[in-house]
């Protein structure tokens, strides 16, 4: 028998689908994410097997929520890196976010871009 957990693996994706979503799947290394989600290499490790598991295990978590009705900024920045950084190249990733994309921007499709000049706009500020 393990040692209990530190954390909640629900806020610890909440975090993770900010700092993703934030600063982008390819500029967060390992390292980083450990830090900013404050997790030992151990957990990590056995909760998620790698950046590409902990960042699908966020997106998972985005489309629970989205059907609970939580769909929030961060989740929005999650589905944009993930569209961009993570579903061109994952088989995977890509029908998960195509499914955040129908659960979170579904009702207009134009919601999407306006959310991605939205995001360009932050950027820029």
């Amino acid at each position: 028998m393990g040692r209990p957990r530190e954390f909640n693996e629900a806020d610890v994706l909440r975090q993770a689908t900010a700092l993703f979503g934030q600063r982008g799947f390819d500029a967060v290394s390992v390292d980083t994410a450990l830090g900013a989600l404050g997790l030992n290499r151990a957990s990590f490790y056995k909760l998620y097997g790698s950046k590409h598991g902990l960042a699908r295990a966020a997106l998972e978590q985005v489309c629970q929520r989205a059907r609970e009705g939580d769909v929030d900024q961060d989740s929005k920045d999650l589905i944009v890196v993930s569209l961009i950084e993570l579903a061109p190249s994952n088989n995977d990733i890509r029908d998960l976010t195509a499914q955040a994309v129908a659960l979170c921007f579904a009702s207009d499709p134009n919601l999407i871009g306006q959310h991605l000049l939205t995001r360009a706009y932050r950027a820029k500020v």
